[in-house]
């Protein structure tokens, strides 16, 4: 084996462990599990760390950068939906430890809406 393929086995190796901690941080992100996204970004740190040093160790060898490149958009593409997901997360959690706001699912405000139109139709009217 290559040192050539050998830097390229690293590189594979090092993408599919961030690659799989952006699909953990997906997960607790839609979980809300703020621990958990914390300890992940932990970890991250140190694979991006790691995947970039790996893609910089292969320098330019034609196929194989010109796939290591693509490979590392596609994960940074999911970072980048990452981050947006938890910004969303965090202004949601902001607005509800503020009062500003409910999670009320669209469900649960047709249902309420459809119980105090119909219960405000049903009562009685006393004119004066």
């Amino acid at each position: 084996m290559t040192k050539h393929s050998i830097d390229f086995s690293y590189f594979l190796e090092s993408l599919e462990t961030f690659e799989n901690l952006l699909h953990a941080e997906t997960q607790a992100i839609a979980a809300k599990h703020l621990d958990t996204i914390e300890e992940i970004i932990d970890r991250k740190d140190e694979g991006l760390r790691l995947l970039l040093d790996s893609k910089g160790k292969l320098g330019n060898h034609g196929d194989e950068a010109s796939m290591a490149n693509e490979m590392v958009e596609q994960v940074l593409d999911l970072q980048e939906k990452n981050a947006e997901s938890f910004r969303r997360l965090f202004e949601r959690q902001f607005k509800l430890s503020r009062g500003e706001d409910t999670e009320e699912k669209p469900r649960e405000k047709k249902m309420r809406r459809a119980y105090l139109k119909s219960s405000q139709e049903n009562l009685p009217r006393f004119d004066s």
